[in-house]
């Protein structure tokens, strides 16, 4: 078998990810809309020659490579929507060319990265002892695509037994990996609590049920269930971003909603979190002679890396980029990803992609109008990835 670096050599496939990148890049699309995102990927597996299916949760794409020998599947992630933001990278030949839409979140080094996968395993499927599936995910930014993809079957016929995601980040160079063992991402609950009292006069309170006042001893009270509930080492979020009630200055206001986010790390500390959110909600407002109806709205799974497939892939990344180039991460994040949805269903592993330039003074954050990527990067997440997959399908 050749090494990955002949492969990458004689494919020319440093220039072609390039050139791709700049092509979905320059043509980004919003989460449910990737119909042409979906139209150039399989443009690209036509070309090389890889089986897949197309619309697969509506704008998703599962591509196949089958090994000439029985074993594992290995699944590999990458997403493909964008962000409703208005480029700022005027001056460069790839600036998005559609008004108000941007590849904000490094998507399209995703998308790109996991073409250069196919196309290297593509020349190698004689010598595989299983199969590698490539998932090509829509609307990671909204409304959780991969659940949808996996609703769909994407991860049977034939069975996944591994998944592995990746994701650019700025805050590493070129050349440098974030990989976390445990507990990487959030699970995010979406709250609305409704709050109804009773109107009456300003000069009158005593005629009335103040929701605002309820609202305030609410929001004071949720505050102890980080504090004082949560274990100061497994970390929660309760927030709230919006408050609304009342109509007039003089007048108790009978009504008040309010809206925020539950961010929890485990599925034990989010049910109970769930749990004493609502009782606060209620015991409160029912001791003040009020009512108080508690809306959840579940959103993504906490995102949890399995511990052996984390092995491989640190192991991996030190031999490809030295020991020096892969950062334990320690600390998780309380912001979500809805790979979690995979690593909740297989073995899977998800770590960051360095993917700034060394020379660089200042770093642009991901969700920012003025975001881009070193493009060495590519090339080093396909060397990376497939050396991961090739471990897993010898394991």
């Amino acid at each position: 078998m050749k090494s990955i670096d002949e492969l990458i050599k004689d494919l020319n496939l440093n220039e072609e990810l390039v050139e791709i990148r700049r092509d979905f890049h320059k043509h980004p699309e919003l989460s449910g809309n990737e119909y042409m995102t979906m139209d150039k990927i399989c443009q690209h597996l036509d070309k090389w020659g890889i089986k897949y299916t197309k619309g697969v949760a509506d704008t998703g794409v599962v591509a196949i490579i089958e090994g000439a020998s029985s074993g594992k599947t290995i699944g590999l992630r990458g997403d493909i929507d964008a962000l409703p933001i208005e480029e700022e990278n005027k001056n460069t030949p790839y600036c998005s060319q559609n008004l108000g839409v941007m590849h904000a979140c490094g998507h399209d080094a995703h998308i790109t990265i996991l073409l250069g996968v196919a196309k290297v395993l593509k020349e190698l499927e004689g010598e595989l002892k299983g199969n590698v599936k490539f998932f090509f995910q829509p609307a990671e930014e909204t409304t959780g695509g991969a659940y949808r993809m996996i609703q769909a079957g994407c991860l049977e016929n034939p069975h996944v037994d591994y998944v592995l995601g990746l994701h650019v980040e700025p805050k590493y160079a070129v050349g440098q990996v974030g990989i976390r063992y445990g507990k990487m991402y959030a699970s995010s609950d979406m709250i609305t609590i409704k709050i109804n009292g009773k109107s009456a006069h300003g000069a009158h309170p005593d005629e009335g049920i103040d929701a605002i006042i309820v609202a305030a001893n609410i929001l004071n009270t949720l505050q102890t269930i980080v504090s004082r509930n949560v274990g100061p080492t497994n970390s929660a979020v309760c927030t709230f971003g919006t408050i609304h009630g009342g109509r007039v200055r003089n007048q108790i206001a009978d009504y008040v909603e309010l809206e925020g986010i539950l961010r929890t790390l485990d599925p034990k500390t989010r049910m109970f979190a769930r749990e004493k959110v609502r009782k606060i909600c209620e015991q409160v407002a029912d001791s003040m002679g009020a009512k108080a109806e508690l809306i959840i709205d579940e959103s993504y799974s906490p995102l949890i890396n399995n511990d052996e497939v984390v092995d491989i892939v640190y192991k991996n990344a030190q031999n490809i980029l030295g020991k020096e180039n892969v950062i334990l991460e320690d600390t998780p994040d309380l912001s979500t990803e809805d790979f979690s949805y995979f690593a909740a269903e297989r073995k899977a592993c998800y770590f960051h992609l360095g993917c700034s330039s060394a020379k660089s003074d200042t770093v642009v954050d991901l969700h920012n109008s003025g975001f881009d990527i070193d493009e060495r990067c590519l090339t080093v997440g396909v060397k990376l990835q497939v050396k991961n997959i090739l471990s897993l399908l010898e394991k």
